[in-house]
């Protein structure tokens, strides 16, 4: 019964997205750096974006909201699939080496342990030595 009030209140609002995540994990560790820094004006910044996460939650204005999110995942998406090549590149450490092609910088890998190998970019197509 609560929550089918809850579902009709907001009915015709914005909802979350992937902005109102970033919104509360930047509130989040803002609230953590305030907390052990002992800086006060951090408090005010993270209760400003708390506030605005609550804002645009129960917007009613739907189409500005899907322009916020959309400028916000054109900013953080290459961040995010950056981070995962890097965690990839972490992780096969020992296995592979990544480099980039000097002619289009696309990133290549190869087999750790093979001494120096002609790479051939997929790419563009240019051949170079690398060293494995």
């Amino acid at each position: 019964m609560f929550l089918e009030k809850i579902r009709r209140w907001m009915y015709g609002r914005y909802g979350g997205d992937s902005l109102l995540i970033g919104l509360l994990a930047a509130g989040l560790l803002l609230s953590v750096i305030a907390r052990f820094a002992h800086f006060w004006p951090l408090v005010f910044a993270y209760y400003a974006l708390y506030i605005w996460a609550l804002f645009r939650m129960f917007s009613r204005n739907i189409a500005a909201r899907q322009r916020e999110d959309a400028a916000f995942r054109r900013i953080w998406e290459p961040v995010w699939r950056e981070i995962g090549y890097l965690r990839t590149a972490f992780r096969d450490r020992k296995t592979y080496k990544y480099f980039r092609c000097p002619n289009c910088k696309q990133r290549l890998r190869a087999p750790r342990g093979r001494g120096k190998i002609l790479v051939t970019c997929q790419r563009c197509g240019k051949e170079f030595n690398q060293k494995t």
